[in-house]
């Protein structure tokens, strides 16, 4: 975890920093953009890869299943190891707004997200068109917020 944190330190923050500079973003929109990206990227690629092909040689629910497990280890593991690592008379400050506002699209992705494991049970063009849609409306409710 301190060779993942000091990577991220000395490396992706300075480059998202500069990044979202030149763009003139808010560290908000930065955030669920740039820093959602390169952070996504990867669970991008393995759902691709555990989809499988147009014949169905894929296991969907494996990937749906490893997507949920990296959110919840995000907000679970990570978030805890950050508050153990701070400093015992600093206090990490969260502004309650913006953490309801993100709670709250993670629980309506997730249920959609349960939804069409339960009930849909394949991924196709609408279904990819719905999450997108859920991303746009954050994206713009952040955005919106930040001004």
């Amino acid at each position: 975890m301190y060779n993942l944190g000091s990577t991220a330190d000395s490396y992706l923050s300075p480059a998202l920093e500069r990044i979202s500079d030149k763009l003139s973003c808010s560290e908000s929109l930065a955030g669920v953009t740039l820093l959602a990206l390169g952070n996504g990227a990867p669970d991008v690629f393995s759902a691709i890869a555990a989809g499988g092909d147009s014949d169905g040689n894929g296991d969907i629910m494996l990937s749906v299943s490893a997507l949920i497990g990296s959110a919840f280890f995000i907000t679970t593991v990570v978030m805890y190891l950050a508050v153990n690592a701070s400093e015992p008379n600093k206090q990490i400050r969260v502004t309650k707004h913006f953490f309801t506002r993100d709670l709250i699209f993670l629980n309506i992705t997730m249920v959609y997200l349960l939804f069409i494991m339960f009930f849909v049970q394949k991924i196709n063009f609408y279904v990819s068109a719905g999450f997108i849609a859920i991303y746009v409306v954050f994206v713009i409710i952040v955005v919106v917020q930040s001004k």
